[in-house]
């Protein structure tokens, strides 16, 4: 029974503690269905498919994405955009310092 409580509480623990990452997009863009204003962020991965962003005064939006890993870590978190109809659409997202890369279609 001990052993089950520990085990749920590293569990709990770890989902608590989930790794954020700060980025900046220097004009509007949209991220999969979602319509993101130019202005900083901060990322969250929530599970496989979807991510969570909250700009600067706290609100937050859920997008869903691909979360994959990559071979080797990202040395900096970079945001790879492209112009499609003549809006800013974000391709992906790799986080510095993991091997983790959010994809958005």
């Amino acid at each position: 029974m001990l052993r089950m409580l520990t085990l749920f509480a590293a569990i709990g623990l770890s989902i608590a503690s989930a790794k954020s990452f700060d980025i900046t997009l220097d004009s509007a863009a949209k991220a999969g269905n979602l319509d993101l204003k130019a202005g900083k962020y901060t990322l969250a991965v929530m599970d496989d498919s979807k991510v969570r962003f909250t700009n600067a005064s706290g609100q937050t939006v859920e997008a869903s994405a691909k979360v994959s890993t990559s071979d080797k870590k990202f040395q900096n978190t970079l945001v790879d955009t492209k112009q499609v109809n003549g809006a800013m659409q974000i391709n992906e997202i790799d986080l510095g310092g993991t091997k983790t890369r959010v994809q958005f279609e």
